[in-house]
């Protein structure tokens, strides 16, 4: 990932929490229905931005046209969680007036979904050249990165193979681990390299 789309990534994360309480205060007057759709709208139009940019970096990445397919993306996006969609936990949120809550669901939603759009990105490119790819694991580099992830950094593997942690934790991408630890306040990112001895 170049130094402009990886620090334009890292900037979106940061204001994450700035667009989200403007989202929470600005519907504040509405009823809990109004107010809850709204915001759901609000960070709908943030994930779709997300799976955007990851297509984006990962065209930079690959030196390769790519094109947003909005089934993957509506796939991404509307990923079922824990019995849950997006919009169900925006809901739980925004009832319980726990606005930090839904800050941290908000990062962490916008960086599984990007990073969604730069695995899906990756596979078009293998698929349709025909070339291998392999995937590194790139953290901030900041004293905020968990020593799971600080473990993985550099790390490269196949790009259907997944990332292991010393803790036992497993994922094909940042987001994707299946314990929650691993996974909130992540802001971790993949790198793509291709294999173009096979041209």
């Amino acid at each position: 990932m170049n130094d402009k789309t990886f620090s334009a990534y890292v900037t979106t994360l940061d204001e994450l929490n700035v667009l989200t309480s403007t989202s929470y205060y600005t519907a504040s007057g509405k009823d809990m229905t109004s107010k809850v759709n709204q915001i759901a709208d609000d960070l709908l139009s943030l994930l779709i931005k997300a799976y955007q940019q990851g297509i984006v970096a990962t065209a930079d990445m690959l030196a390769y046209d790519l094109t947003v397919d909005t089934d993957s993306m509506y796939d991404a996006i509307f990923m079922v969680i824990d019995g849950k969609t997006f919009e169900d936990r925006v809901a739980d949120h925004v009832t319980a007036g726990d606005l930090a809550g839904l800050q941290t669901l908000a990062e962490s939603e916008y960086h599984r979904v990007f990073n969604a759009a730069e695995e899906d990105g990756a596979y078009v490119f293998q698929s349709e050249r025909g070339l291998g790819v392999s995937k590194k694991w790139v953290t901030v580099r900041d004293e905020k990165v968990r020593d799971t992830h600080k473990y993985l950094e550099g790390m490269s593997v196949a790009l259907d193979e997944e990332f292991y942690t010393f803790d036992g934790d497993h994922a094909a991408r940042p987001g994707g681990f299946t314990k929650a630890e691993n996974n909130v306040n992540c802001r971790c990112v993949l790198q793509f390299e291709t294999d173009t001895s096979q041209d």
